[in-house]
């Protein structure tokens, strides 16, 4: 029972970031804007603090899921249509450090890490996660 507690617990930890859950609002937003709205538009909307939504879009716009222009008339614009966005593709922007396969309590807490049982079971059930993430469209959210 511990063992299903601790693998569920790792994996849900993963898609539970704020950063994750502000990215998919704002994209929500843009695209009921037509796919292009202003960074004040969207911060008037999802209300919190702009150093953290300005770090968010520019996180979107980096790996391809936003275009940004600046200056006047400015803003940002989907790149990738909305309905094709995943959830896994906004999930793996905002934990880019986190490795699939590594132990569940974050060190190497005994001798035998590398052949630890635990570790090979985590990794299969995590590619199964990603796999599933890979299926859920943001657009579904909202269905």
């Amino acid at each position: 029972m511990i063992l299903k507690i601790l693998i569920w617990y790792h994996l849900i930890m993963r898609i539970i970031k704020k950063e994750t859950d502000y990215a998919i609002r704002a994209l929500y937003f843009i695209n009921s804007k037509g796919g292009m709205a202003s960074s004040f538009e969207i911060y008037n909307e999802i209300d919190l603090p702009r150093p953290f939504l300005r770090k968010i879009l520019q996180a979107l716009s980096k790996n391809g899921i936003l275009k940004s222009y600046k200056g006047k008339g400015g803003g940002f614009e989907l790149n990738i249509p909305f309905k094709d966005i995943t959830l896994y593709m906004i999930e793996k922007i905002f934990t880019p450090k986190m490795r699939r396969g590594d132990c569940p309590f974050k060190n190497r807490i005994c001798s035998n890490f590398s052949k630890c049982h635990l570790k090979v079971k985590i990794y299969e059930i995590e590619n199964r996660f990603v796999e599933e993430l890979s299926k859920i469209k943001l657009i579904d959210l909202w269905r």
